[in-house]
């Protein structure tokens, strides 16, 4: 048996009460201004705390999800549901989306075959114009896997049984050029490497 078929992804999910704080940086504040009401996609929503603060906002929000974490989160997701949101299983076709989200979830999934896949197919479901939104755990935020974790895959089955890594600018860049991206900014003074957590933007074009 591999490591990665001991994880359980659902065990990643956490409950928040308020979004990821990339949403709050004035550059993604400003983005979503200036996009307002358009089209979203989020991978990986995990309690919802990012598509309900923006479906509140106006957008409209779509979630790529694996399946239970809705049973997981099921006052959230009815929520959602009930403030027109749309919860898929598959993203591809003519669905085209603005802007793309996805927050601490690359470095919780295991095959990395998947993980590339992913980020590649958020970058062909965005339009010319479209920019994907994403926030990683930098290495310092990953003491206590390094501690408890057992080394797995890139990164580390915790005793939870979930998976976890870390990604610094440089290989995060290098991960969202690969997939397809042709313009990466990351949020942070250029002097800081590996910060904590790693907030950047990606546009298709």
């Amino acid at each position: 048996m591999k490591c990665c078929d001991k994880c359980r992804p659902l065990n990643s999910a956490r409950m928040f009460k308020n979004r990821a704080p990339i949403l709050g940086r004035e550059t993604v504040r400003a983005l979503l201004r200036e996009k307002r009401g358009c089209k979203i996609i989020e991978s990986g929503a995990g309690c919802l705390r990012n598509s309900l603060f923006l479906l509140k906002a106006g957008f409209d929000v779509s979630v790529l999800e694996v399946a239970g974490m809705d049973a997981r989160f099921p006052d959230n997701y009815a929520e959602f549901r009930k403030r027109g949101g749309t919860l898929l299983t598959k993203i591809g076709g003519k669905n085209r989306f603005r802007l793309a989200v996805a927050t601490f979830v690359i470095e919780t999934i295991c095959d990395r075959t998947l993980r590339n896949r992913i980020i590649r197919c958020l970058c062909r479901s965005l339009d010319s114009s479209g920019c994907l939104i994403i926030s990683v755990r930098g290495p310092s935020d990953l003491v206590t896997a390094l501690q408890k974790g057992k080394r797995c895959s890139d990164g580390y089955l915790t005793p939870g049984y979930s998976f976890a890594r870390s990604y610094t600018c440089k290989q995060l860049r290098r991960l969202l050029v690969r997939s397809g991206f042709r313009k990466v900014q990351f949020l942070h003074r250029k002097e800081i490497g590996s910060p904590e957590l790693v907030h950047a933007l990606a546009w298709r074009r």
